[in-house]
């Protein structure tokens, strides 16, 4: 009986442990283009489906400490998206939110580090049909 119970207990403990291990982001179909010149660039990404968060960045070759001015567009058909820009310290300088056929602007910022890169978060809740866009100028 306490063997079973052992057995039991240990699957469960596993069990959870997958579960934690399996948090993340997720997402299916779509695509993401990126482009810069020399005053800044583009980054735009979609997705048919999405959930979870992610922190990403946007690689600027060469170059740390320099500031993003950014202006964001997002739209999402069902569930939720938001978008966070990260500046200096990791404060967010923007957080943009959009549900169930919204589609929303704003402006922010991001601080490049020393690797080169500039980053933001996104976290979906149940997302579809998810369309954004980073429009962002060297300062």
């Amino acid at each position: 009986m306490r063997r079973t119970m052992a057995v039991c207990l240990l699957g469960l403990m596993l069990l959870a442990l997958l579960l934690v291990a399996c948090e993340g982001y997720t997402e299916s179909g779509g695509g993401y283009r990126s482009q810069q010149g020399m005053n800044g660039g583009l980054e735009s990404a979609r997705a048919d489906k999405a959930n979870g968060s992610i922190e990403k960045e946007i690689e600027v070759e060469g170059v740390s400490g320099l500031i993003l001015d950014a202006v964001v567009t997002l739209s999402v058909e069902k569930g939720t998206y938001k978008i966070e820009l990260i500046g200096e310290d990791g404060e967010v300088t923007l957080a943009l939110e959009a549900s169930d056929g919204e589609s929303v602007s704003g402006q922010g910022w991001m601080a490049v580090d020393t690797f080169g890169e500039a980053n933001y978060r996104v976290t979906a809740t149940e997302a579809e049909n998810v369309e954004y866009s980073i429009e962002y100028t060297y300062r």
